[in-house]
């Protein structure tokens, strides 16, 4: 009986991307390995996103756009797992960049971790001495928390077993900040398995951090990480403000948008100030 399911199913959400997601589609053209299917879930994008993403249509194995009703990266997500065929998803965001071998690699650490989570060490997409020292001091964390007991994951690139994925449940659709948290919190609690792996890496893009500069965007995850050790409830509002879901619209050069951003910023520090 000839095999129908590829490998991998790739699941990229969406939204006014035309100026990256080109660059991840060229990556996933370039692989080495090609048993895989990619599942683009499209938040209504206004800009030219979906048409790029049609283009690669005949570049890769096969190619699916589907339009989410909901403008929410998890919603997003879950809409294109459920539409997954492979027993293995790859969720990645669309400024995130590959090598030609990083789906052998993802394929090789399955096969020699067993785990049925695998997150990759990331690298910054501009090199400097600043980008990569915050790389380090992530990924070195996160290796080490997953050691006693993970409650953190790098959304941007997260590679599940499709049975893993659907026991867990699928990203919470409630949440606007960190939405990795709940996903591998309630795989712990399953006791299902999980791995950081330091090769194959991918490239991580930094343009929040570009755009908005790293102490603002700092101070504000610093408190509401803190809010989170301590017990405090976080305000889910003041965070929807922090990371607005405008996709790669957030990143266009407009005074006005990047005004309100850092006024939002303020108004989430000012809330989660202790009373």
């Amino acid at each position: 009986m000839a095999k129908t399911e590829p490998f991998f199913s790739i699941v990229i959400p969406t939204l006014n991307e035309e100026k990256y997601l080109s660059g991840l589609l060229s990556d996933l053209a370039s692989q080495t390995y090609r048993d895989f299917e990619i599942i683009i879930v499209d938040g209504k994008s206004t800009d030219k996103t979906t048409t790029i993403a049609k283009s690669f249509a005949k570049k890769v194995p096969k190619l699916s756009v589907l339009t989410s009703q909901k403008r929410h990266v998890c919603t997003q997500r879950n809409l294109g797992a459920f539409h997954a065929r492979a027993p293995w998803i790859i969720f990645v965001d669309a400024d995130s960049r590959i090598a030609p071998y990083f789906l052998e690699g993802i394929k090789y650490r399955i096969e020699l971790t067993g785990a049925e989570i695998i997150s990759p060490y990331f690298e910054p997409d501009v090199k400097s001495t600043q980008n990569e020292a915050i790389a380090a001091v992530i990924n070195l964390f996160l290796e080490i928390e997953s050691t006693v007991k993970p409650t953190r994951l790098m959304e941007s690139l997260v590679v599940v077993s499709r049975s893993a994925f659907h026991k867990i449940g699928g990203f919470d659709e409630t949440v606007n900040y960190a939405e990795g948290k709940s996903f591998i919190r309630q795989a712990v609690k399953l006791g299902l398995s999980y791995k950081i792996i330091k090769d194959p890496t991918y490239t991580f893009s930094f343009r929040r951090l570009r755009k908005f500069g790293v102490m603002k965007i700092a101070g504000a995850i610093a408190r509401t990480e803190l809010s989170d050790l301590t017990g405090a409830k976080t305000n889910q509002q003041a965070l929807s403000s922090l990371y607005p879901m405008l996709g790669g619209t957030l990143f266009t050069k407009t005074r006005t948008r990047r005004n309100k951003f850092t006024k939002n910023v303020r108004k989430i520090l000012k809330l989660l100030e202790p009373s």
